[in-house]
C-alpha cells in the first residue's frame, strides 16, 4: 500500500489492534507495550483513549463542528458561540484542537492519546483537558513521570509534538508519538496532495470522501492553515 494512503488516513496497513477499536501501528504498538510496562512499575495503569483516526472520520468531526452540529471549545474549556465569530475565527477556534482530514496524526498510527486509569475511579469520564493533566489535576503525577522520561530520551521513543503552544494548535499534554514511524509521514503532507481530497474527489483508489463543509473559506487561507495547524516534526 502506498505510503502517502497511510499518510492521510486512507488505509491503516499492518497496524494492531491493541485494544477494543485502538488500532496502532504494529512498531509503535511495542514501543507502548514496554512504556506501559515501565510505567505500571512506577504506579499508573496507561491506556490508550485514541489511536488510529481515519481520514472519513475526522472530515465527519470537522464538518460537524463546522455546521454547529458538535460543541466547539476555546483554550479554558468554554462552549463558543458561532454566531459571535466571523468565518474565518471559527474555522481557527476548530483548529485549535481538532486537525483537518489527511493533516491529523492520528492517522499514522504513531499517535496516541493516553490517561491513567489507576488515578480515577472505573466511572470517571475522560475530557482531555488541560485541567486533567496539569497542577492538580488526576493525572499530573503520570505527566511529569512520563514528561521526565521524555526529556531524558528514555520514553522509549515517543515525544510530545503538542508540549507547547507554537500559536496554533492547543498544547495537548495527552498525546505522543513515536518518533521512528511517524518521521516518515510528513513530508507526503502537503496542500496540494490534500485539496482534491477536501473538495470530495475519488483518491488514488478510487473512493470518493465527504467534501469539506468549510473549503470556500479554508481555500483562501491554506498556505497560512498548514503552516501555523500542521506539526511537521
Amino acid at each position: 500500500m502506498h505510503r502517502a494512503l497511510i499518510a492521510h488516513g486512507l488505509h491503516a496497513e499492518s497496524f494492531t489492534l491493541l485494544s477494543k477499536g485502538v488500532l496502532v501501528d504494529s512498531e509503535a504498538a511495542r514501543a507502548f507495550l514496554k512504556l506501559s510496562e515501565r510505567a505500571a512499575k512506577a504506579g499508573f495503569d496507561m491506556r490508550i483513549a485514541s489511536a488510529f483516526r481515519s481520514y472519513d472520520r475526522q472530515t465527519r468531526i470537522i464538518n460537524e463542528k463546522w455546521l454547529g452540529q458538535r460543541g466547539v471549545l476555546n483554550d479554558q474549556g468554554d462552549s463558543l458561540n458561532r454566531n459571535m465569530l466571523t468565518d474565518e475565527q471559527w474555522l481557527e477556534a476548530i483548529l485549535r484542537f481538532s486537525a483537518l482530514p489527511g493533516t491529523s496524526r492520528h492517522h499514522w498510527g504513531t499517535d496516541l492519546d493516553i490517561w491513567d486509569a489507576a488515578a480515577v475511579d472505573p466511572h470517571y469520564t475522560l475530557s482531555l483537558t488541560g485541567a486533567e493533566y496539569g497542577p492538580g489535576g488526576v493525572f499530573e503525577e503520570m505527566t511529569q513521570w512520563l514528561d521526565a522520561r521524555i526529556a531524558a530520551d528514555d520514553a522509549e521513543g515517543f515525544f510530545k509534538p503538542y508540549d507547547q503552544d507554537r500559536g496554533g494548535v492547543a498544547p495537548e499534554p495527552w498525546h505522543i508519538s513515536y518518533r521512528t514511524v511517524a518521521g516518515r509521514y510528513p513530508a507526503l503532507v502537503s496542500l496540494e496532495s490534500l485539496m482534491p481530497l477536501w473538495t470530495g474527489l475519488p483518491d488514488t483508489e478510487g473512493e470518493a470522501h465527504e467534501p469539506l463543509a468549510m473549503l470556500s473559506v479554508l481555500s483562501p487561507i491554506g498556505d497560512d492553515v498548514m503552516q501555523r495547524y500542521v506539526i511537521i516534526e
